[in-house]
């Protein structure tokens, strides 16, 4: 599956476990995915998103744990609110918002991650 479109995914260490290189092999996503490991969304910051659009990317995606089974207690949930928050400051920027999303994942769910990629692969074709 050759995937020219470059999209990066913030990803918690504890919900994205499976390499991407093993993911492109298998043919399960494409060549332009991007993951950023990070210990907890809860750590991502504002500019590391507008920072992706701003290097490239076509769409970004945030991918923690579920609210209620975040390892960090409230990773997610702050992730959740920045995530909003630069939806509006791309919409400002006259970028449809809709190419960044969060997502709530299983932990350890590969499954959840590539459906993610696919959400984002989908929202870059529309």
């Amino acid at each position: 599956m050759a995937n020219m479109a470059k999209i990066v995914g913030f990803c918690c260490n504890y919900t994205s476990q499976v390499s991407k290189d093993v993911l492109e092999r298998e043919g399960v996503i494409g060549e332009g995915v991007e993951f950023r490991r990070l210990p907890c969304t809860g750590r991502l910051e504002i500019p590391m998103l507008l920072d992706a659009f701003t290097e490239g990317a076509e769409a970004v995606f945030v991918a923690g744990c579920r609210i209620e089974g975040c390892h960090n207690k409230s990773g997610s949930l702050r992730a959740s609110k920045r995530v909003k928050y630069a939806k509006a400051l791309l919409e400002e920027l006259g970028i449809d918002g809709a190419r960044l999303e969060m997502f709530f994942t299983k932990r350890g769910s590969t499954a959840d991650i590539v459906d993610a990629v696919k959400v984002m692969e989908d929202r870059i074709k529309s």
